[in-house]
């Protein structure tokens, strides 16, 4: 019996301290899809993949494969989502427990039309019903899942701003990602980026990962303990994030929250085991300039410096302002 007690695994770790019951996470990463005219991401599959990584990890929560479910590339179909959401969330879920929802995909958002998260198997013709209606995803969070304790969701959406031939530049699917903070319960809702702005990826983010991704595991690994005292909460999460993905992105992306979760929740312990990230080997700014002439079209994505769009962006280029004069 002796022997039994020494060899039980520790109780898990709650993802979300003092929930109480148990925490549910759903990840969907899509790098490749089916179709031709989608313009495939490099990194979103493997934001998934150190997602649950995290999570199975003692400072994650040590959540067993029963409580994940993972969809990436061509397993992350419209269907499956729709029967994740279904089977899993909401007739697993119960008032105690906690969902963790993250999602890593492009984003698209048609004029009059609303705005969804692409698909494996989306067809750029007719989003409207092969892909996801971010209207879908909010109702599961205001409607469906009103029973349950708390949502955490996590969405890296918008990396491109182009799929195919399809996606008007000023639109932006985070017109329908804010609509999710209006859902009841309590919420925690942390966005990628800003309306209009492009949510970059690249090597540069810890061998290849989406900067918010990169940037929020790292908070949560404990990179975010800004008073040192073992415990991350989401404050300090917030707070490291923003000012991480804008210096990781040269000022060009700036993640948002939203949602009713008190954000001095606490969502790490320091003591507990966590994971191995590799540090960000983005250049320094001052070597912006450089890269910049050296950028194809395809390369603002994976250097996270777009070419410049105005005036002020262009004396920045061009250096004729000094970034370490007020």
């Amino acid at each position: 019996r002796l022997f039994v007690l020494e060899e039980e695994p520790a109780a898990p770790a709650q993802a979300a301290p003092g929930a109480g019951g148990k925490v549910l996470a759903l990840l969907i990463g899509v790098s490749k899809y089916q179709s031709e005219l989608i313009r495939p991401l490099q990194f979103a599959h493997q934001d998934a993949l150190i997602f649950e990584q995290y999570l199975k990890s003692p400072r994650g929560g040590r959540l067993p494969d029963a409580d994940i479910v993972l969809l990436t590339d061509e397993k992350a179909t419209t269907a499956a989502v729709r029967n994740a959401f279904e089977t899993f969330l909401k007739v697993r879920a119960g008032k105690d427990d906690t969902i963790l929802l993250f999602l890593a995909a492009h984003g698209v958002a048609e004029p009059g039309r609303g705005s969804y998260i692409v698909t494996y198997d989306s067809d750029p013709q007719d989003l409207a019903t092969t892909a996801l209606p971010m209207a879908d995803v909010q109702k599961l969070l205001r409607e469906d899942l009103t029973k349950v304790g708390r949502v955490m969701a996590y969405v890296d959406a918008c990396r491109s701003g182009t799929i195919g031939a399809i996606v008007n530049k000023t639109q932006s699917v985070h017109a329908g990602l804010e609509k999710l903070a209006e859902s009841e319960g309590e919420l925690f809702l942390f966005t990628a980026s800003r309306a209009k702005e492009i949510s970059y990826e690249g090597p540069q983010f810890g061998g290849g990962h989406g900067a918010f991704t990169y940037f929020l595991l790292s908070a949560f690994n404990g990179e975010a303990d800004k008073n040192q005292d073992a415990q991350v909460d989401l404050n300090e999460v917030i707070d490291y994030v923003r000012t991480k993905v804008a210096e990781g992105t040269y000022d060009r992306q700036h993640p948002r929250d939203y949602g009713t979760m008190e954000t001095t929740q606490r969502v790490a312990d320091t003591k507990a085991e966590g994971i191995r990230l590799l540090k960000w080997t983005g250049p320094p700014p001052q070597k912006a300039r450089a890269l910049l002439a050296q950028a194809g079209p395809e390369a603002g994505r994976g250097l996270a410096l777009p070419p410049p769009r105005n005036e002020l962006d262009q004396a920045v280029a061009a250096g004729r302002l000094s970034p370490d004069d007020p």
